[in-house]
């Protein structure tokens, strides 16, 4: 090895005592400051960065937040040289930035209606009450109800102003029909009304009290022998076929004492008994107008 390379024991002291005279230099140089103006320019730092983020904050505060004028208060007079100071960054910060949609922010709450509860106990089926089925709630022919459809009140006027009859075997009864005694044809009547006596011509009112003879046919009664009532009716459409009939033609007939009567179907027959004009109502509706009592059965 070359003999340069390796420093000699004076080199060494040289280069040691160099070292130990400049330490002296080194440790003046760095103390020739006072230490309070590091502390100033320390401070000065935190104070920059303390403002910045005191501006970051304003300038978030006033985007967030922009400020709402009453518009109903009387506005501040400001000066002249106010009125001329630009905007500061956060108020123009706060005319820019849009305002935040609540829409986005708002949560709709929707209530679902709970289902209503009826406690109340359910309504029991009325009880099913039987019913005897009335003649009268049949249903009508078409013929029948534009007949009722037309029916209206008629002016009462006598259109047959005389009538005489003539006597006939047995016991010189009177021959009449159901036309003598038909109130529609006779006096204009319709429909017929209890007042309907009072308003007869004088010679169907003279009938009442007479033995009279009259031919029609015989309601079906209740049994087919031994009638000692039944109802005598002026054609046979009433008995067999269901016509609605009127008041006058229908009406009782009550056997003498000790007679009866059997059902005679479908044909006609002759009748001879005592006549009567009774109107009989029930809740002011007429239910019959004539009747025959004593009577007999002429079946030839």
């Amino acid at each position: 090895m070359p003999a340069h390379l390796y420093p000699t024991r004076q080199t060494m002291i040289f280069l040691s005592l160099l070292t130990a005279s400049s330490l002296p230099l080194l440790g003046t140089g760095c103390s020739s400051s006072e230490p309070t103006e590091y502390r100033q320019f320390s401070e000065t730092i935190d104070e920059r960065s303390q403002k910045t983020d005191t501006d970051s904050e304003t300038k978030q505060t006033a985007s967030a937040k922009p400020t709402v004028t009453d518009q109903k208060t009387t506005p501040e007079t400001t000066s002249p040289a106010a009125e001329k100071q630009p905007a500061t960054s956060a108020e123009k910060t706060a005319k820019h930035s849009p305002t935040p949609s609540t829409e986005k922010n708002t949560v709709k709450v929707i209530a679902i209606p709970k289902p209503q509860t009826d406690n109340s106990a359910p309504e029991e089926p009325a009880p099913l009450i039987a019913k005897k089925p009335d003649p009268k709630d049949r249903a009508l022919s078409d013929q029948e109800k534009k007949e009722l459809a037309s029916l209206e009140p008629r002016e009462v006027k006598i259109l047959v102003k005389e009538r005489s009859f003539r006597k006939t075997s047995p016991e010189n009864a009177l021959l009449i029909n159901y036309d003598d005694i038909d109130l529609l044809k006779v006096m204009n009547m319709e429909p017929v009304t209890p007042e309907a006596p009072e308003l007869m011509p004088q010679w169907l009112k003279d009938l009442n009290g007479k033995r009279i003879r009259i031919r029609g046919f015989m309601y079906p009664p209740f049994q087919q022998t031994g009638n000692e009532v039944f109802q005598l009716a002026r054609d046979n459409q009433i008995c067999c076929f269901g016509k609605n009939p009127k008041i006058y033609d229908l009406f009782p007939v009550v056997m003498r004492d000790g007679v009866t009567a059997d059902y005679i179907l479908n044909r006609p027959f002759d009748v001879v008994g005592v006549f009567h004009i009774d109107a009989e109502t029930i809740d002011g509706e007429l239910q019959r107008i004539y009747m025959i009592d004593d009577a007999i059965v002429i079946d030839k």
